[in-house]
């Protein structure tokens, strides 16, 4: 068997600067005793995108969401706020819906028959009429942070957490001239991927993969030409996002099956963006891309150590896609054979670091925000 270098030594390695450093130690990427401390340190305290408001047009719009071994309830309530509580009976315990979406009048627990409001508070509760110092309103539903930003809704259990704005914070001072509450989903694809979710940020965090593997990307955004200007470790000003942009080629307007498009680009667009395409991975688990005309997300939901599932889904304006001729194929089309193979890559690099004969590689000088995600792991698990 081929020697392993120590730990702690292959995690020094991570936090040596670009040009010494070496990757995560491939039980970062594998081992399910991490993967649950990841949902403790990391994904229990973190911002995560849950859904888009449009996902709760009316009173009673329901989804579930899962997050390791929790799950939670998003409602939108009689007062038209979205808000979100822990899928769990005050009574015995008993998860109270199943359903992963709907419309609820009340919350009712198929157990014991406890009933809530869409607010939370226990208001039935059969049979407690003789109980001693019994006040139903101390058995509400207990409560999961709650907040918007663009359309999209984000929850986070840790009520120490900044608020999302702030955990936004350079994204939402880029995106401040443009109307992206107003976009309306055009297309919306899952997947299911064989890998960590770590590879799954770390291949979205770089472009030295899209020579060989996107031959279609790399002609619309030539690999050399990015600008990465947000990392991780630059807490103090950026927030917890990382990326940048690339510049379109010269024949193209956007990244699309052909490379050309008839719609309009997004408003207060400016003319130097309209040449762009921003790449941000707002940590842990989002990617937000964003096109002239249309902005595609991914979000990264972890389903143990070494599976992921992907949730793609692009938004345009709606004066757009009111148009006759509106049609978002030419977006879905090319990004999901984008996908599709960086699934395949990601899947055989999960296959790999399981290898006994895995060792941390180098990084080169075009994975600098791969490196600032990588230090950022151990920075919040607490290993740096």
């Amino acid at each position: 068997m081929i020697a392993e270098p120590s730990a702690p030594s292959q995690e020094r390695g991570v936090s040596l600067p670009l040009t010494q450093a070496s990757s995560l130690p491939g039980r970062y990427l594998r081992d399910e005793e991490i993967y649950r401390e990841e949902c403790e340190r990391i994904f229990y305290r973190s911002w995560l995108c849950v859904g888009r408001i449009e996902d709760f047009p009316n009173v009673g719009s329901f989804m579930l969401h899962k997050i390791g071994d929790e799950s939670i309830i998003v409602a939108r309530s009689k007062e038209q706020e979205i808000n979100a509580f822990y899928n769990v009976c005050r009574h015995r315990g008993s998860r109270i819906l199943e359903e992963t979406t709907g419309q609820l009048s009340t919350v009712k627990c198929p157990y014991h028959s406890w009933t809530y409001s869409l607010e939370g508070r226990l208001i039935g509760a059969p049979h407690t009429d003789g109980l001693i110092e019994f006040d139903k309103n101390n058995y509400s539903l207990f409560p999961v942070r709650c907040e918007t930003w663009a359309g999209f809704v984000f929850v986070n259990f840790d009520n120490d957490a900044p608020p999302l704005k702030e955990h936004l914070k350079r994204l939402v001072e880029k995106c401040a001239n443009l109307p992206l509450e107003t976009l309306r989903r055009g297309g919306r694809t899952e997947y299911d991927v064989a890998a960590n979710w770590k590879i799954i940020c770390e291949n979205y965090s770089e472009c030295y993969h899209c020579p060989t593997i996107h031959p279609e990307l790399n002609r619309i955004t030539y690999y050399r030409t990015s600008y990465n200007y947000a990392f991780l470790m630059d807490q103090e000003s950026m927030g917890d996002i990382s990326g940048g942009w690339m510049e379109l080629s010269a024949d193209t307007d956007s990244m699309t099956w052909t490379g050309k498009t008839k719609r309009p680009p997004i408003k207060g667009t400016s003319d130097a963006d309209k040449r762009r395409i921003y790449y941000f991975l707002v940590f842990p688990n989002m990617f937000f891309s964003l096109h002239p005309d249309y902005l595609l997300i991914h979000i990264v939901q972890p389903v143990d150590a070494t599976h992921s599932r992907v949730l793609s889904e692009w938004y345009f304006e709606p004066e757009t896609m009111a148009k006759p001729d509106f049609d978002p194929q030419d977006a879905i089309r090319i990004w999901d054979l984008i996908n599709r193979q960086d699934w395949h890559v990601c899947e055989l690099t999960q296959q790999g670091v399981k290898s006994r004969a895995f060792v941390p590689g180098r990084y080169t000088s075009l994975e600098s925000t791969v490196h600032d995600f990588d230090q950022y792991i151990l920075h919040v698990m607490g290993k740096q």
